[in-house]
């Protein structure tokens, strides 16, 4: 039986010694690399049975990576998972988009990876392949010398062993039996954990609530500890203090007139701060409507340079609508709306016409930059021409999309305009005057996405 291999890419030292330890104890042979251009490497010559896939590394990133291995139809059968600190809908749309099984947070348990790996079937390996030249005979029992007789001793039943392991040493059945102990004991401790999980998640659940309960139980006897306040005697009646003492009128009198001293002198005071504040409040909306003119000409002039359009480069062999130009339109349409503005948003995709070398089964490549630019092998873009319609417009672009249509009363609009290729474009140079990186570099300046914002007024 062939043991499962898988292979880590990531460029963190740490993340792939983690991840190898895991699966090693899932019985997996694994393969590392630190770079995608070493996987891709690693699969010319390779095939594992799943790959690991970080995001952000250096050079090639992940979802790249996985363009360039579904592309390729002799690896484009292998399961990938993205394992990655990553998250959100809109990347594991995209991972998916682009091929990828699914997303992995790199905190992650080993039961949960296990699970993954349970999914894709890596780990089911049928048992009936390990008996594969097992044949039922039926060996006869040994007898004895003080057996009964004949007449009188019952029939032996036949034993059933396999013809292979009648032949075989105790070492080597010992050896053949092991992978089946393995697999029970790896199938035994999943199921373990999974208990384990389950029981500590309800007995944190019944010590909470019973934790709960008894300090409700505490609180309520702690408050009914407490002892009543002394009821407060009544005030004796107005009429009979003055009754009892007649130069009460006077005190009372006296006590009228300075409060009302008291209350002339805070109003006088209220008067005066009232005034400084309608003064101060008077400054301020001075101040608030030149803020507000200010905010109108930046507003104006922030709309007037969406008008005229942002156009972004795309590198050679990456997908239009993904990376940082899928970030842009996102911060794009998140501006929009949060300034409630009306508008149609035009994405437009052109695909510049590069001078290559190489051949339609070997693939094609940027033709080196001191060689004729007549000379090329083909003038065009075969990875652009090769691309299906859900690659160009990926799953994660159209979700913004349609996130952005979906505001109330349609303020906004998306459109997708993928420009026509030219026979004879302009502003390109005459391939017989100078060299491939001189024409390269004029064919980077027509491969980009172009944002154009065109304002409108909101439907009523």
């Amino acid at each position: 039986m062939r043991m499962k291999r898988a292979l880590i890419v990531d460029d963190s030292k740490s993340a792939r010694v983690v991840l190898s330890r895991v699966l090693e104890k899932l019985e997996l042979a694994v393969d590392t690399t630190d770079s995608a251009e070493s996987a891709l490497h690693y699969l010319r010559e390779n095939r594992p049975d799943v790959i690991f896939m970080d995001h952000v590394m250096s050079g090639m990133d992940g979802l790249q990576a996985v363009q360039a291995i579904k592309s390729d139809p002799s690896t484009a059968s292998i399961p990938i998972m993205m394992y990655t600190s990553q998250d959100g809908e809109v990347y594991a749309g995209e991972a998916r988009a682009l091929g990828a099984a699914g997303v992995l947070p790199k905190l992650m348990a080993p039961s949960d990876i296990s699970r993954v790996l349970d999914q894709l079937e890596i780990l089911r390996e049928p048992r009936e392949a390990r008996l594969v030249g097992f044949e039922q005979v039926h060996l006869p029992a040994v007898g004895s010398e003080h057996a009964l007789p004949p007449a009188a001793s019952p029939a032996p039943e036949p034993i059933a062993v396999s013809a292979a392991a009648a032949s075989l040493t105790p070492a080597e059945l010992r050896e053949a039996l092991a992978p089946l102990l393995r697999e029970q004991g790896t199938d035994l401790r999943r199921f373990v954990v999974a208990a384990l999980e389950s029981f500590s998640g309800r007995v944190v659940t019944e010590v909470t609530a019973q934790v709960e309960s008894a300090s409700l139980r505490a609180a309520h006897a702690a408050v009914a500890a407490i002892p009543p306040l002394p009821p407060v005697a009544p005030p004796p009646p107005l009429e009979a203090v003055v009754e009892r003492r007649p130069s009460a009128w006077i005190a009372l009198a006296i006590g009228a007139l300075l409060v009302a001293s008291a209350c002339a002198a805070y109003a006088w005071q209220q008067h005066g701060a009232l005034a400084s504040a309608q003064n101060r409040g008077d400054a301020q909306a001075r101040e608030l409507a030149a803020v507000r003119h200010d905010l109108d000409a930046a507003r104006a002039a922030t709309l007037a340079a969406a008008n005229a359009g942002e156009r972004v480069l795309v590198p050679y062999g990456e997908v239009a609508l993904s990376g940082d130009r899928l970030a842009t339109l996102a911060k794009l349409l998140a501006d929009l709306e949060e300034r409630g503005t009306a508008a149609t948003v035009t994405v437009t995709t052109a695909a510049g016409e590069y001078c290559l070398t190489g051949n339609p089964a070997e693939g094609y490549a940027t033709a080196p930059g001191e060689m004729p630019a007549n000379r090329c092998d083909v003038v065009g873009n075969p990875f652009e021409e090769s691309m299906r319609p859900e690659q160009r417009e990926p799953q994660a672009a159209t979700a913004l999309a349609a996130s952005a249509m979906a505001r109330p009363q349609g303020a906004l609009e998306v459109k997708f305009v993928h420009a026509a290729r030219q026979q004879n474009p302009a502003g390109y140079p005459v391939a017989a005057d100078v060299s491939a990186a001189q024409w390269n570099a004029a064919a980077a300046n027509h491969n980009y996405v172009e944002f154009t914002v065109e304002t409108r007024h909101p439907n009523p």
